[in-house]
């Protein structure tokens, strides 16, 4: 006999932006060594109480048109791409998106419904 199990209707946002993406600060420390956008994205969706975030990194990739940007052990790979992934209800991500739409707003941000599955 089958184990039953539950689905829920959940949304994901990606954002995807370069890996020498930085948050603009007036603090003097800051602008010597500026945080990455990525991990700043990573702790408000901690503070906000998303379920799930994590960040991908790429290997080769190319944005909106731009160069071919790929990892070399020689070479600078600021111009790769990252993805932060959210994981949670639709309408917490929607509330997360306008709360922190100026730190997303030059980013690609993509929304797709998936299923969560869980035993019952």
């Amino acid at each position: 006999m089958a184990e039953e199990f539950k689905i829920t209707k959940i949304g994901k946002l990606r954002i995807y932006m370069t890996t020498g993406e930085s948050i603009k600060s007036k603090n003097l420390l800051r602008k010597m060594f500026p945080k990455s956008k990525y991990l700043r994205i990573i702790q408000e969706a901690k503070a906000s109480d998303i379920m799930n975030a994590h960040v991908f990194n790429t290997h080769a990739a190319v944005q909106k048109g731009g160069k071919i940007a790929h990892h070399s052990v020689e070479g600078d790979t600021s111009g790769l791409t990252v993805c932060v992934e959210l994981v949670d209800n639709k309408s917490k991500l929607k509330q997360f998106f306008n709360t922190h739409k100026d730190l997303l707003r030059e980013n690609t941000v993509i929304y797709k419904e998936v299923e969560f599955w869980e035993y019952a």
